[in-house]
């Protein structure tokens, strides 16, 4: 199924210009940062989900800037091996240099890649981590049959995205204004219902971890800056 340019219809698009480097990821995350009423940040929560292998050989695809390993430094082993990989040069650097000025892991490397053909062996790493980026590929299917192919036997993935609800006042804000769907089309693409059949078709066991959270917004222009 063909989506739009931000639900993976268009990879030149995200590499070129919507993640060309981490400016328009920041202006979006901002509105979570800063109107959040979750007791534990986002990073913070995920990292606290996986039982991390001491010493383990670990792959972000879609790594963006390189947050998770920042901010949720603290609670990963530092002897972990990471390889960081995004669609996006810009957004490798960036993550690279990142997660190495923080001087806490054993290894960082990074690589250019697209999840649907990783340029690694099979059952290469112990854990795989996609944070909120499946719904950008535009086959959702053949990459994570890419993510369970590098990943060694009981080795665990993460795959990270929005429920049904996610954000939806804002999306029928824009449906109401501009028109549209009062649902963003990440939603359908790869979604907390939409992904789950996808996962199951190469995993034996696929659990689901809510984050609970709600955003109280009181500035009109962090809004409008998400959107746009």
């Amino acid at each position: 199924m063909a989506w739009g340019k931000f639900a993976g219809g268009d990879q030149c698009y995200l590499r070129d210009e919507q993640y060309r480097d981490a400016t328009r990821l920041a202006a979006r995350a901002n509105l979570h940062v800063r109107y959040r009423t979750a007791t534990v940040p986002w990073f913070r929560w995920l990292a606290a989900q996986v039982a991390w292998p001491a010493g383990g050989d670990v792959l972000e695809v879609g790594c963006g800037p390189g947050w998770l390993w920042v901010q949720g430094g603290d609670l990963l082993p530092a002897a972990l091996r990471l390889t960081l990989t995004d669609l996006s040069p810009g957004m490798v650097a960036e993550a690279v240099e990142r997660v190495r000025a923080a001087g806490r892991y054993a290894a960082v490397e990074g690589r250019t890649a697209d999840a649907q053909a990783l340029p690694f062996t099979d059952a290469r790493f112990d854990v795989v981590v996609a944070d909120h980026m499946l719904y950008h590929v535009p086959d959702p299917a053949r990459a994570v049959a890419e993510l369970r192919r590098v990943l060694r036997p009981g080795g665990v993935l993460v795959a990270a995205t929005n429920g049904p609800r996610a954000l939806r006042e804002l999306w029928e804000v824009t449906a109401e204004v501009f028109g549209g769907p009062a649902e963003h089309e990440t939603v359908a693409a790869f979604g907390s219902m939409t992904g789950r059949p996808l996962l199951l078709d190469r995993f034996a066991s696929v659990a689901w971890h809510q984050y609970e959270d709600s955003l109280r917004c009181t500035n009109p222009s962090d809004v409008l800056a998400y959107l746009t």
